[in-house]
């Protein structure tokens, strides 16, 4: 009885295993290096909606914040230097988790003259396999992400990424 039950249990597993591999892999979208960006549509401040292919062509630097995460706000003034000083990019920052009220007294406090969109639902972090932040992302004017990290980062460093990674 045992020899025949063995077999069975084994070919179960083993048909499991791979549904669950098929069905785990199939549709999910990558978002590292060389892989094409995924394309959403988030609201900004004022409730105008934007998506990511509304900047093909531009190279676009998207980088996910919180108002509550300190390693993002001490990056912060490297991102207004970038964004006020190096117009071959478009930086986007994801507010992640934020409410909008949350982001405009932030903003306020902050003086801020980035360009935020609200993910208040974090559907694009998943989207993007953000867990961290600050996480950046830097896509090519083909829409092909060249580069992605975490942890804070500086203008020169992104202007070296840009031009090492994203000119090609």
């Amino acid at each position: 009885m045992a020899k025949k039950i063995i077999p069975i249990v084994v070919i179960v597993v083993v048909i499991g295993v791979i549904g669950f591999l098929i069905n785990g892999l199939e549709g999910k979208a990558s978002t590292t290096p060389g892989d094409n960006a995924i394309d959403f549509e988030l609201k900004d401040m004022n409730g105008k909606t934007h998506k990511l292919s509304d900047y093909k062509g531009q190279t676009v630097v998207i980088n996910f914040f919180a108002t509550w995460c300190q390693p993002c706000i001490d990056e912060a003034p490297e991102l207004e230097a970038f964004n006020s000083e190096y117009k071959d990019a478009q930086l986007i920052v994801i507010a992640k988790g934020e409410s909008s009220k949350r982001m405009k007294k932030y903003i306020s406090e902050a003086d801020s003259k980035l360009f935020y969109l609200l993910d208040t639902k974090e559907e694009v972090s998943k989207k993007y396999s953000v867990i961290g932040q600050p996480e950046t992302i830097i896509i090519n004017k083909d829409g092909v992400i060249v580069e992605r990290f975490t942890g804070p980062t500086t203008k020169e460093n992104l202007i070296q990424l840009i031009e090492e990674k994203a000119s090609l």
